[in-house]
Order: structure tokens, then C-alpha cells, then sequence
């Protein structure tokens, strides 16, 4: 299952799968970020190979975006540190709850679903983001 931030709420989230609360996984070599409640598949790497995948949090309302490898999650609180396909450690920094507005950053061009708008600290194309909505 792919991740996304379409602002379900964590409850949704965890019927959805069963009663079972959705984890993150992240590959390092291809970069995939997977939502699933338990060890993703990992045929099929794009990269070659088998996906190499590092758990990184459960799934909530909560967006982080890493400086370093680009990688935008939804999780409950700030996730692993380990396993940044950029170099040993990812740089959280949180943006903000998801939601059901698209913003998107016109220096590094992430595009976020918030619930309003998000940080601009830390943008990873160099100081502040500049978020755009629509």
C-alpha cells in the first residue's frame, strides 16, 4: 500500500487494515515509502534487487519531511532517525497535521496535503519554504 496524506483520520487508517495500526517503511536504495501492518514485500526494487526497507514510524496525522533524502511521511510522532537513503541519519523537521489543503513548495517543490499551512523552516533547497497553496 502506498503511502499518502489525504488527512484520514488515524482511526480510518486503522480500521482500514484490519483493526491493526499501519506502519511506514522506507527503502533506502529506491527510496518507496510503504504503509502496510507488518514487513512490506520486498520483490521488486526499482533500484535492483530486493528493497532494502527500515521501519520508520506508525502511520498519523503528523508531517515530516526530511532535509536530507526528500522523503515526506505521515507518522504519530518524529520518526527513526536511522536508515536515510542520503547518509546514516534523516533530518526531520515537521510541517504540520495533515489535512485537506494541497500546498506545494516553489523552491524545492514538495507538494503536502495539510490542514493548513505548513512550516516554512528547513526547506531543503536552502532556508525557508515557500509554500504555495493549490
Amino acid at each position: 500500500m502506498k503511502a499518502n496524506n489525504d488527512g484520514v483520520g488515524d482511526a480510518a487508517c486503522i480500521a482500514a487494515a484490519g483493526g491493526y495500526a499501519m506502519k511506514m517503511y522506507l527503502c533506502r536504495k529506491c527510496k518507496a515509502v510503504v504503509q502496510e501492518t507488518g514487513n512490506p514485500d520486498a520483490k521488486g526494487c526499482p533500484a535492483g534487487g530486493l528493497h532494502d526497507y527500515t521501519y520508520i514510524a506508525e502511520t498519523g496525522p503528523k508531517l515530516y519531511l526530511c532535509g536530507k533524502c526528500r522523503i515526506l511521511v505521515s507518522t504519530f510522532a518524529e520518526p527513526a532517525a536511522f536508515g536515510c537513503p542520503e547518509g546514516p541519519y534523516h533530518t526531520w523537521n515537521l510541517l504540520g497535521q495533515s489535512g485537506p489543503m494541497a500546498f506545494t513548495c516553489k523552491k524545492c517543490s514538495v507538494t503536502i496535503m495539510a490542514g493548513g499551512v505548513p512550516d516554512s523552516k528547513n526547506c531543503p533547497a536552502g532556508g525557508l519554504h515557500q509554500w504555495k497553496k493549490g
